[in-house]
């Protein structure tokens, strides 16, 4: 309305206030949403939360997106998926699904 770029870490209405990039808190937001997000991004007109997979992310992110994409691992997979994932995502800034298929495409 003020014909102002909003700033993408703004809360509640910036890009980035419902993205979880850092594996502690998207852990913490995986097991209990309330830990991390006072209010739902739904309240704001978003349709959901976003975890972004990047090298800071652990294994419950990983294997959140993987199930996601129709992806079942035992323990032991996600393990060497991860250690996959992670050589990636050193590479790149951002993971993206297409990035997921071709990480698994072997397996």
């Amino acid at each position: 309305m003020m014909n102002m770029p909003v700033q993408h870490n703004k809360a509640i209405v910036g890009r980035n206030a419902f993205a979880h990039s850092s594996g502690i808190h998207q852990d913490g937001f995986l097991k209990h949403r309330e830990n991390y997000e006072i209010i739902k991004p739904e309240d704001v007109g978003l349709v959901e939360a976003d975890i972004i997979l990047t090298a800071r992310s652990g294994r419950h992110a990983l294997k959140h997106h993987l199930e996601r994409l129709g992806y079942q691992l035992d323990k032991e997979k996600l393990a060497e998926c991860y250690q996959r994932f992670l050589i990636m995502a050193d590479a790149k800034k951002n993971i993206a699904d297409e990035d997921l298929h071709v990480l698994l495409k072997d397996n």
